[in-house]
């Protein structure tokens, strides 16, 4: 592979190019996949990324965009080397309050974004469960979703802007501050979930929304999980929608429990978090109450204030860094099915479970059928978590769902786009993939299937397997 050294860092100064010792942690994402670089490279500006692009196209050589790293599908490994184009230096962030609308750099991070949204009273609504980490470029890669999406939606649903890089380094500007718009193709929309695989992101615009000024928490618990699964279904079908409806079972309640409410049934099978929000705080609680009574649950704890909230919220929210800390490997999922199938999604996921003697827990956000079903497992346990994952996957598909929510495809589902998009589907993918990076140098080995899909998929995966060095150093930093 040609040596970039030089013009690279002639592109970005000697200072934003790393290499070695000072790169190891871009070779790899929160799936411990791990594959060797040529350089990493930290671009200041659209410009800088432009350049960088057009010098690997006209060596081949391949690059790979990368925020924060959060990927849990192997997205920005860079599983054929070359340069791994880090976006954390693009922070720029203007709210514009007239418009309402936010322009950021790819680099921001999410939740700094809402934030700042916040502090103006407004919103962005979509909420990654790694919001606090993950970059603004990163979930436009992914379409990501979050707790927030049954009522407000997903990334897609507010972008109304982009700067993209193509593989050749021209830049291309999408859209603007314009909430309507209907002159010709949106093409911003083939970027949004494209994982880089077809241009670069380097500025999104996106709508923002009021803030609402009250909301409104509850704890419902279950004595099966079934139980609460379909009391989904029948506070959706009584015209509620939430801000947020999170379910979590037994053994996922079991890792959290420290952070439950005092006296919580300690047998209890599942629980559902809602909430609602609104601006008028007896209607916010009027409704709650009303969607509290539609799930019949067996223990109800419905937040007193912002503390018991945040409470509540927090036994949810640190799922996944409970995860990081323990001893034990895990594979998190990412399915979702119709609403009306999550009783029997949920069903064939305990059965699994039990057939192949894994540890097998649900959270997820069950209002929009996006479950997480979570496997946790000892290093001899290992071949038989592909075997799970992938049932988990046909199952999805059979109960016409998805093998990817909001997550993405990128290496470890890539073999299975095929089962759920079809032959034709994925050919005219192809084409449009050859079509804007002929040189296929934009984040290889990602998204198309390169290989049958079976049972085995994960173990053929260059270090999937998490290494414990890596778990660790991720854990002490906060990841």
């Amino acid at each position: 592979m040609t040596d970039l050294s030089v013009p690279l860092e002639e592109i970005v100064g000697p200072t934003y190019v790393l290499r070695g010792e000072a790169a190891e942690d871009f070779t790899h994402d929160a799936t411990f996949m791990q594959h060797g670089l040529l350089a990493v490279v930290r671009p200041g500006s659209t410009e800088e990324v432009a350049a960088v692009v057009k010098l690997c196209a006209q060596t081949g050589t391949p690059v790979v965009a990368r925020g924060s790293g959060t990927s849990l599908v192997g997205g920005p490994v860079p599983l054929a080397g070359g340069v791994v184009l880090s976006l954390d230096r693009l922070t720029r962030l203007e709210i514009d309050l007239p418009n309402t609308v936010a322009v950021a750099g790819a680099g921001v991070i999410t939740g700094q974004l809402d934030e700042a949204a916040n502090a103006v009273g407004l919103m962005y609504p979509p909420d990654p469960a790694s919001v606090g980490m993950s970059t603004i470029g990163g979930n436009v890669a992914c379409n990501s979703g979050g707790m927030r999406c049954l009522k407000y939606g997903v990334t897609a649903d507010y972008i109304t802007g982009l700067i993209v890089v193509l593989a050749s380094g021209q830049v291309l500007r999408l859209g603007g501050k314009l909430r309507k718009r209907s002159s010709g193709y949106r093409l911003a929309q083939l970027f949004i979930g494209s994982e880089g695989t077809l241009g670069i992101v380097t500025e999104v615009t996106v709508k923002l929304v009021p803030h609402p000024r009250h909301r409104a928490t509850a704890m419902v618990g279950f004595a099966t999980v079934e139980d609460a699964a379909r009391a989904v279904s029948r506070v959706l079908a009584a015209g509620h929608f939430p801000a947020a409806l999170e379910i979590m079972d037994r053994g996922a309640l079991r890792l959290v429990s420290d952070l439950l409410p005092p006296r919580f049934d300690p047998d209890l099978e599942a629980v559902l978090i809602v909430e609602q929000d609104g601006n008028h705080e007896e209607h916010v609680q009027l409704d709650l109450m009303r969607i509290v009574e539609l799930l019949e649950g067996a223990d109800n704890r419905v937040a007193q204030s912002g503390a018991e909230r945040d409470r509540l919220w927090e036994a949810r929210r640190s799922f996944g860094k409970v995860l990081m800390a323990m001893p034990h490997n895990y594979f998190s999922e990412d399915v979702a099915v119709p609403v009306a199938s999550i009783p029997e999604m949920i069903r064939r996921v305990r059965r699994l479970g039990a057939e192949t003697e894994l540890q097998i827990c649900i959270v997820g956000h069950a209002g929009d059928g996006n479950l997480h079903p979570t496997i946790i497992f000892n290093d001899e346990q290992r071949p038989l978590v592909s075997r799970a994952a992938a049932q988990i996957f046909r199952d999805a598909l059979e109960l016409g769902g998805s093998i990817s929510a909001e997550h993405g495809l990128g290496a470890l589902k890539r073999d299975y786009a095929e089962a759920e998009h079809g032959v034709e589907a994925m050919a005219l993918m192809h084409q449009l993939k050859e079509l804007m990076d002929p040189r296929g140098i934009l984040n290889p080995h990602k998204v198309f299937p390169e290989q049958p899909a079976d049972d085995d998929f994960l173990n053929r995966m260059p270090g999937w397997f998490p290494d414990p060095g890596l778990r660790s150093r991720r854990t002490e930093a906060g990841v």
